[in-house]
């Protein structure tokens, strides 16, 4: 509950690079319409082992008014990608088709994965983007990669069935509800599917709705996902992870008008 008394929704835009751009954009408009003012955006500083964002100054300085508008910057991986899966039919499984080689924090040791928290917290530090939060691409985090990212100093990691909070250490359960549009019959599917988790979910204190750029590329979609969140705002509060993270006693690291204060390595 927040300070109003009512549940939360948070709504969050993963995979935002220079590529998605004008969709997300697109996002925020159709949710401020719907009644939720304020986003999660989870960013990738370098997708795809691309450029970094610093090389798309245009694209920086729309981040910045993002979160002049109350909308939260996140860390999302550094590259969102893998060149190999690694192990059995398990591991072959979740990495190359459910993840589709994306899920970059899966196999990493501590080292591979403090390496590349670093490179992030440090390309937002020198671009003066706040954050506060790290969600793990395909909400993969391997034993040592979830440890490297406790020790970076973050106020929070998300997983797909919750949420960790660190300051104090707290874990909310908040299953996140995520759309597969990728055929026809996924689409019709996930429809169905995000209707009945709203149901299944409505007595949680946190709902989550994650929306991939691939999602928007369907007016249909779009339509469904702009009249859920009108109906989950009827009796939840739209709110940001860092919103939730103060309500759980985070100290403020930063804020949607200056640059964290943290820079620790």
């Amino acid at each position: 509950m927040n300070a109003s008394g009512r549940p939360c929704l948070v709504v969050s835009f993963h995979d935002l690079a220079p590529h998605s751009w004008e969709a997300c954009r697109a996002f925020i408009a159709d949710m401020r319409e719907a009644g939720a003012p304020r986003l999660s955006l989870l960013a990738v500083p370098k997708w795809h082992d691309g450029t970094t964002i610093d090389e798309h100054p245009r694209f920086v300085t729309w981040l910045h008014e993002c979160t002049a508008q109350g909308h939260e910057i996140v860390l999302h991986g550094y590259i969102h990608i893998v060149d190999r899966v690694f192990g059995g039919p398990i591991q072959q499984l979740m990495g190359n088709v459910y993840t589709r080689r994306e899920g970059e924090f899966y196999q990493l040791g501590y080292a591979q994965a403090r390496e590349k928290l670093d490179a992030g917290k440090d390309l937002f530090d020198r671009l003066g983007l706040p954050y506060r939060g790290f969600v793990p691409p395909a909400w993969l985090l391997s034993r040592e990669a979830r440890r490297a990212v406790i020790d970076s100093g973050f106020d929070y990691f998300t997983r797909w069935d919750g949420i960790t909070f660190l300051r104090p250490d707290h874990d909310e359960s908040a299953p996140a509800v995520t759309l597969s549009c990728h055929t026809t019959l996924r689409r019709t599917l996930s429809t169905v599917w995000i209707r009945g988790w709203s149901a299944w979910n409505r007595e949680n204190r946190v709902q989550r709705l994650a929306v991939h750029p691939a999602d928007l590329q369907y007016p249909s979609v779009r339509r469904m996902l702009a009249e859920m969140v009108k109906r989950l705002v009827e009796t939840r509060d739209p709110i940001t992870y860092s919103e939730l993270a103060d309500r759980f006693g985070a100290s403020a690291r930063g804020t949607a008008t200056e640059a964290p204060s943290h820079t620790q390595s």
